[in-house]
């Protein structure tokens, strides 16, 4: 609960010119797939307004552990459901609650990110649309920290964990949740001046994990991948693993 939250985004994050690279590579097609959205780690709820103008009939639910920004988003987004819990406790929320599951922006500050995907991978339908930082070796997984510097100066005291996850446990992790589909894009880069202990490129990465039917058996899942970190050889064998270049065909850009 940081004092500048609720303003900051209510400010920040809550039109299309907000996306990041990354996440406009799958969003805008994303809406085009589903009409239910949950998103995790909502703020304010100011990605509900990305959707509409994707989507103008999405639905679209938000939960956060922040009281204060629930009760932002419950006043300036009255016509939607806000929910006050802590995804690493598990949500009361139903399995397969939304056609789309979404959490963008944080998983990077949350140690228990394993425990996190797993219970939005119990939640989602069919799609998990989420953000995190790697780095190639197992060798390099590190964790540093963030300051919270929002509306103005750094305090000097609060801060986050920033996790960067080394690529091959991470990729492990994707293929056990027995997903159809793992598409992916991503890029390196400089972690912000407001991180402290991370002194080298990360790769800022989404991805989409697509869940087969309920009742649908788990089959080889298929992977591509637009990143600039191969994929594991030692898991070869368990994907059908198609080139970067098929990306575009698989989600259109919009």
């Amino acid at each position: 609960e940081h004092p500048d939250l609720a303003a900051f985004y209510a400010r920040h994050r809550n039109r299309p010119e907000d996306l990041y690279a990354s996440e406009r590579r799958f969003l805008p097609w994303l809406a085009t797939q589903a009409s239910t959205v949950l998103d995790a780690g909502c703020a304010v709820g100011g990605f509900k307004n990305i959707w509409r103008h994707f989507r103008s009939d999405i639905v679209y639910t938000g939960v956060d552990v922040s009281v204060s920004l629930i009760a932002a988003a419950r006043r300036l987004h009255p016509d939607s459901q806000f929910h006050q819990e802590n995804c690493t406790a598990g949500l009361s929320l139903p399995e397969r609650y939304a056609s789309i599951v979404q959490a963008l922006g944080w998983l990077h500050w949350e140690p228990q990110y394993q425990k996190v995907i797993e219970e939005l991978w119990r939640l989602t339908d069919r799609y998990l649309f989420f953000d995190v930082r790697l780095v190639a070796d197992p060798e390099q997984g590190v964790s540093g920290k963030q300051q919270l510097a929002l509306m103005g100066p750094w305090d000097g005291e609060t801060t986050t964990d920033y996790i960067c996850v080394a690529w091959p446990a991470f990729a492990a992790l994707l293929i056990n949740l027995q997903p159809m589909t793992v598409l992916g894009y991503g890029y390196w880069g400089r972690p912000a001046e407001t991180v402290m202990g991370v002194d080298r490129e990360v790769c800022f990465a989404t991805f989409v994990l697509e869940k087969a039917p309920r009742g649908g058996n788990p089959s080889l899942p298929t992977v591509c991948l637009d990143l600039p970190l191969p994929w594991p050889i030692s898991m070869t064998e368990q994907v059908n693993l198609l080139p970067a270049a098929q990306l575009d065909s698989l989600v259109p850009q919009i």
